[in-house]
């Protein structure tokens, strides 16, 4: 809470005050009950500031184009204060009074008031330009609500120059309502005869006004910056995200950022109240790579847009290890080798190696090809498989979430822009992915999520081997081969409507299905030990076996979010297990319950759950094996409603098997025939 102001109720004795002040400047003495204590205060720091009491006039900046900027760099604080200006200029029309709207430095950014009182204050350089920092200018109303931020109301004598000392003046401070960071002042001024207490009321309440419209505009710009952003975080794969408006303060971040902020030895709190100054975009942009701050590279930053215009900046901070350590290698920990093309693609099972088979042969031919697969099967992985060991391995591997960006960043992100493309946009312009992607491969990952108006921008430059950047008419050409990925059926997805059918024709040259991990039941040991290693070097530590009773379970699972969600669950157990060795009671328990519960456990066509690894059953007679998969599947079918993708997972089957057996057993896909069969 703020001290009580010491303000004059009526006019101070100017003969005394003035008699004051001289003896002041001769023996640095000043009489205790005649002049105020804030105008004591005042006078001595002006004296160590050595502050020339026989000035006539304030400073002021006299150059044009730096005074233009500065007014552009507190353009938020002058929108906010233009509406109270205006009505100060009705209101004190004929008061012979001047309102002013300064920066933290005391400089005048705005002024009104009647004619012949701003000749008048010309003559003091109490207009736009004028600096009246108490440090410069002495005792005044501005420059001393500045020095001890608090209400100020001065009179005549008591300013500390000589050639000030005819006015009256009265100033509040105005403070971010973000963070409490001071902004500047509202002062109303006016020669002796226009001194009234009521003053000081006025340009206090002004200033709470002005806070209460900057208030309103970061609540606006907040929610445009969510807005922009909401789809991204909800996509966002392992990087660490931080949301930034226009000024640098920080709206949202996701759960990866603490972590990364760690391990960059960032000071950087997750609090409403932090701001970097470096990403204001209010700043030149000279200026803001100027301020950026050393753990923060330029490549982390992607404008955040709403249509062509910027309305903050996204920090998309690379993937981490451990929270809060700096990943180190330690001889304890389990060496993982670097592995390239197929190579690094782990797994034995006959799904896996027929997967690879026929990607190693589709890697050869340049020509575009979309994987497709569940969430968390390796789509990445099988894109730069496929890249390092194609027509375009010399060239950059450059990947993009095509659902992880909104649809207003996606285009420059893809395509690029020039210089003055939108607000916010980098000097000089930026490449999008495809001209970064020169000479290589550009990974267009969750291509389905890709609004329908960007896909007749992506199908023209597939078609037309060119780009053109945002804001720009000439084209550029590219050589880039494209792989795109989806977890959703394109096919049904074109049928609805929400994909063009010439894009996906396009993108699906060749086609690569990804098997998700309860297909693949005999590769599950062999993930778990390499993910186990990776994870051991990450947290520098040793990786923990897995005793039977685990692993079966494991085994049993059927696995949603597939290796993805296998590595997250390892994850988890490291750092829950106190033992040496991993058990059932460090398994999260909604994956032991859908275990127990049968809903996790991956069944055969038949209905039995599936064998085990290394578990051998004798076959079943092949003239009733048709018959329990006929029924197996009519059941689930009928057990989910007609619902063939549920039908398919709760056979543990793909939907695209299932297609196939139905067609092979003759069961109609026909909605009305499901309840009968």
């Amino acid at each position: 809470m703020r001290d009580a102001p010491d303000l004059p109720s009526v006019p101070p004795d100017e003969r005394q005050v003035l008699s004051a002040w001289e003896r002041f400047l001769v023996d640095h003495e000043l009489p205790g009950k005649l002049i105020r204590r804030v105008v004591q205060e005042s006078w001595r720091r002006c004296q160590s500031h050595r502050v020339d009491p026989h000035l006539r006039q304030a400073e002021l900046q006299a150059d044009t184009d730096r005074l233009e900027w500065l007014r552009q760099r507190h353009a938020g604080l002058c929108s906010a204060a233009h509406p109270i200006l205006r009505q100060a200029r009705e209101l004190l029309s004929h008061s012979d009074t001047l309102v002013l709207l300064t920066n933290p430095d005391g400089l005048i950014l705005d002024a009104e008031g009647d004619a012949r009182t701003l000749e008048r204050a010309r003559s003091i350089n109490l207009v736009i330009g004028g600096v009246w920092d108490e440090s410069i200018s002495g005792t005044n109303a501005i420059g001393t609500a500045l020095a001890i931020r608090q209400p100020v109301q001065l009179y005549g004598a008591e300013h500390f120059c000589a050639g000030i000392k005819r006015w009256t003046c009265s100033a509040e401070v105005i403070r971010d309502p973000h963070d409490g960071q001071l902004l500047g002042v509202i002062d109303v001024s006016g020669l002796m005869d226009t001194f009234h207490s009521h003053s000081l009321a006025f340009v206090v309440a002004a200033a709470r006004q002005i806070e209460a419209n900057l208030s309103e505009s970061y609540f606006r710009s907040r929610s445009a910056v969510l807005e922009a952003c909401v789809d991204l975080f909800g996509r966002c794969g392992g990087e660490a995200l931080l949301a930034l408006d226009s000024q640098g303060r920080l709206v949202k971040s996701n759960e990866h950022a603490a972590a990364a902020l760690r391990e960059l030895a960032a000071d950087v709190p997750l609090s409403p109240q932090t701001r970097i100054a470096g990403l204001d975009l209010g700043l030149p942009e000279r200026e803001r790579l100027a301020a950026l701050p050393p753990w923060l590279r330029r490549e982390w930053l992607q404008p955040i847009l709403r249509g062509p215009k910027g309305v903050g900046t996204l920090i998309v901070l690379p993937r981490v290890g451990r929270p809060g350590r700096q990943p180190t290698r330690s001889s304890s920990a389990a060496e993982v080798p670097k592995r390239r093309g197929f190579a690094r693609i782990l797994g034995q099972s006959p799904a896996l190696q027929e997967t690879v088979e026929r990607a190693q042969r589709l890697a050869r031919a340049p020509v575009p090809l979309l994987l497709l697969g569940e969430t968390g099967v390796g789509k990445e992985v099988f894109a730069r498989a496929i890249h390092e060991e194609g027509p375009t391995a010399v060239g950059p591997f450059v990947a993009i979430n095509c659902g992880a960006l909104s649809r207003e960043l996606l285009p420059s992100e893809l395509f690029g822009y020039v210089e003055g493309a939108f607000t916010g946009a980098r000097r000089g312009g930026m490449p999008g992915k495809f001209e970064a992607a020169e000479g290589g491969t550009l990974f267009l990952d969750e291509i389905g999520e890709m609004p329908i108006d960007l896909q007749p921008q992506l199908l023209r430059v597939l078609q037309e081997r060119e780009v053109v950047r945002l804001g720009e008419s000439r084209p550029r050409k590219v050589n880039v081969r494209v792989l795109a990925a989806t977890n959703r059926d394109l096919r049904e997805e074109v049928s609805k409507g929400h994909f063009r059918q010439d894009l996906y024709y396009r993108l699906s040259v060749a086609s690569l299905r990804l098997p998700p991990l309860r297909e693949r039941a005999e590769d599950l040991e062999l993930l778990i030990e390499h993910l186990q290693a990776q994870l051991a070097r990450d947290y520098d530590c040793r990786p923990r076996p897995l005793e039977p009773e685990l692993l079966g379970t494991l085994q049993r699972y059927r696995w949603p979010g597939n290796v993805r969600e296998l590595r997250n669950v390892l994850e988890g157990m490291l750092w829950v297990a106190s033992g040496d060795r991993l058990t059932l009671a460090d398994l999260p328990a909604e994956i032991a319950e859908a275990v127990a519960a049968g809903a996790g456990t991956a069944l055969m066509v038949d209905g039995s759950p599936a064998p085990l690894p290394g578990e051998h059953r004798p076959p079943l007679p092949d003239c009733h094996l048709a018959t329990l998969e006929r029924e197996a599947i009519v059941a689930a079918i009928s057990g989910q409603h007609g619902n063939l993708t549920r039908a398919a997972r709760k056979l543990g089957i793909a939907r695209s098997t299932l297609y196939k057996k139905m067609e092979q057993y003759g069961i109609a896909r026909t909605r009305a025939l499901w309840p009968f069969l």
